[in-house]
């Protein structure tokens, strides 16, 4: 409970209080999950209706919270499941209360607890399998035979969750055959088993059952049910191609564990030998988990590699109370019998516990401001609040146009809390298609924006800035709002500026400044880059950007003469601009440098 309650509170104290990526797994389960859509492959059913039952329950926070607290449940249920494991195995107390806190804090298990993801489950049942066959084992030595009900469940739900369970089974095959090899021939044995090994893989029926929500990205309804459970080509994907062009070395692999516990539980880890030969069935089965999936890890070409070595990770903390037993065993050994005087053999009990527990209590301190999700506000609310500003940037019928994980982004706003539910995601990452989707929304005269800048497209199209979003206009009918200050500023030949506006943005990642320009270009113009600046009173630069136009996406030689161009650019500050403060525009060569033309004016004049 002890290990429970810490762990529960330590993610807590860390966990992202929203949508905190863009471009993962993490944003797809937190739509995926309140709305029970399709999880991309395997399904991950299991996974799904606990999240989404803890989501529903919990009180606090928006839905992609619920989610996140799920991954934050689930890693402290297995710290107290590594208890009981540990324990099972014959660890003594403090030993294995050092490795789950350990474990707690290794910053692979860490990182994975705070946001939504689905690798604390799977740690999470890696133990509960193991704990459930190591019981098996103890109650067969006892009684000369057991249920294996229990095991059955456990690998059952692992099954229903994630395929590195897969990982596992040749290994429990040989435990059982090491254990009692007579439960092969007794037929009457398995019924119990099987019937609780398919209770959890029932839980896939929640794909043909919601298959008329289908996935996030619409491919379930192309593959089908089999084709889906089955990796949807996952598996070909990253164990025989390398479609990311990945060079992964197992000596990476090893810098990659080491990282979790450090040289000196590495060091602790070689102490748990003499434990192998006191429980060599059990030694063997954690010895195939760690070995099964270091070598899963060195031939799977993914870029997260570090999430699918948490069964490794689990074993290492195992193997890490063991050797801490072995360690206070010989340390007690000592005080006891190798030093004269009693008050010494205290003394050096009392400074082994000392050192034990400060390194643990260090790491944490030290770890925690890299694993802490909740701050600083820009990293905790950074990506909600962006794809807010999306949103609140497109007109309310307007059809917004980007990769997959931005338009996630933007249904989950308007899922929860419901902003702009009436605009229009497309997603489309191929270019191509990205393209012809603008031309098709343009030419149906909807008012469509795109996230990023594409090839082709200021050739194509006007083009003007709306809030991070890019408005895309027929060719020289580009129109905007009229700007808060209007002014008349030839800067070059040809090109003058006619508006400009500043808006202070107070949202919850922190204080930011938007600053539009106007832009009118009289005659073809080369490429210019503009450099806006924010200097304090005393000329203090307080923040700047540079930028081609238009979010980089409308350079000044494709500007049509004769049109406005609405272009805005956005400064992150600390704090609001003091009085007195004023906005420098600087044009000059993107290529070398070299500047052409200056203007400044008072913040807010």
């Amino acid at each position: 409970m002890f290990l429970f309650l810490g762990g529960w509170l330590l993610y807590l104290a860390t966990l992202a209080p929203t949508v905190v990526t863009i471009f993962d797994d993490s944003l797809e389960l937190q739509l995926a999950v309140p709305t029970l859509a399709i999880i991309h492959p395997t399904g991950y059913p299991l996974y799904e209706l606990l999240a989404w039952l803890v989501q529903r329950l919990w009180p606090v926070g928006d839905a992609a919270y619920g989610v996140n607290l799920f991954s934050a449940l689930a890693a402290a249920l297995a710290l107290a499941w590594f208890y009981l494991t540990a324990r099972r195995l014959g660890a003594g107390v403090g030993g294995t209360v050092v490795a789950a806190w350990l474990l707690a804090i290794g910053p692979v298990w860490w990182s994975q607890a705070t946001i939504a993801e689905v690798y604390t489950f799977q740690g999470f049942l890696t133990l509960f399998i193991l704990w459930a066959f190591l019981r098996w084992e103890d109650e067969t030595r006892a009684h000369g035979a057991a249920s294996l009900a229990l095991p059955g469940l456990a690998l059952g739900m692992g099954l229903a969750h994630h395929r590195l369970t897969l990982l596992m089974i040749p290994g429990l095959v040989l435990f059982l055959a090491w254990v009692d090899p007579r439960v092969f021939w007794q037929p009457r044995r398995w019924v119990a088993p099987l019937v609780a090994f398919v209770l959890p893989l029932s839980t896939y029926m929640l794909l043909p059952l919601r298959s008329h929500v289908g996935s996030l990205d619409g491919t379930y309804a192309q593959m089908g049910f089999w084709k889906w459970i089955a990796g949807g080509g996952y598996g070909t994907a990253f164990l025989r191609e390398n479609p990311f062009g990945i060079h992964r070395t197992p000596l990476d692999l090893f810098h990659l564990a080491r990282d979790q516990y450090g040289w000196l539980g590495l060091g602790v880890i070689a102490l748990s030998l003499p434990w192998w030969r006191r429980r060599p069935r059990a030694a063997w089965l954690l010895a195939w988990v760690a070995l099964a999936d270091f070598l899963f890890a060195t031939m799977y070409k993914v870029q997260d590699i570090q999430v699918f070595l948490i069964p490794l990770f689990v074993v290492m903390a195992l193997w890490l109370a063991w050797g801490l037993d072995t360690l206070g065993q010989g340390v007690a050994a000592l005080a006891r019998g190798g030093i004269r005087f009693p008050w010494a053999g205290h003394g050096l009990l009392v400074v082994a516990a000392l050192v034990i527990g400060v390194w643990p209590a260090r790491l944490t301190w030290v770890r925690w401001p890299e694993q802490d999700r909740s701050q600083p506000p820009a990293r905790a609310w950074g990506v909600h609040d962006l794809g807010l500003d999306m949103l609140e940037s497109a007109a309310p019928r307007g059809r917004v146009i980007g990769l997959l994980g931005e338009m996630t982004l933007l249904r989950y706003l308007q899922f929860d809390p419901g902003i702009q539910p009436g605009v229009e995601t497309v997603a489309a990452d191929d270019e191509s298609l990205r393209l012809e989707a603008i031309a098709t929304s343009v030419a149906q005269g909807r008012a469509t924006y795109t996230t990023h800048p594409l090839p082709g497209l200021a050739e194509s199209f006007s083009l003007t800035a709306a809030g991070p979003l890019i408005r895309v206009w027929p060719a020289g009918r580009a129109q905007g709002p009229a700007p808060g200050h209007e002014v008349d500023v030839w800067l070059l030949p040809g090109l003058r500026l006619t508006g400009w506006d500043d808006i202070l943005r107070v949202p919850a990642s922190g204080p930011s400044l938007r600053v539009l320009l106007w832009w009118q270009a009289t005659q073809p113009l080369p490429s210019y880059k503009i450099s806006v600046r924010l200097l304090g009173p005393d000329d203090t630069l307080l923040a700047q950007q540079d930028a081609i136009p238009v979010h980089h996406a409308y350079p000044t030689s494709l500007w049509r003469p004769g049109e406005t161009v609405l272009d805005t650019y956005d400064m992150a500050l600390s704090a609001p601009p003091p009085p007195g403060s004023s906005l420098l525009l600087i044009l000059y060569d993107p290529s070398d440098g070299h500047e052409y033309a200056r203007w400044r004016t008072g913040l807010g004049e």
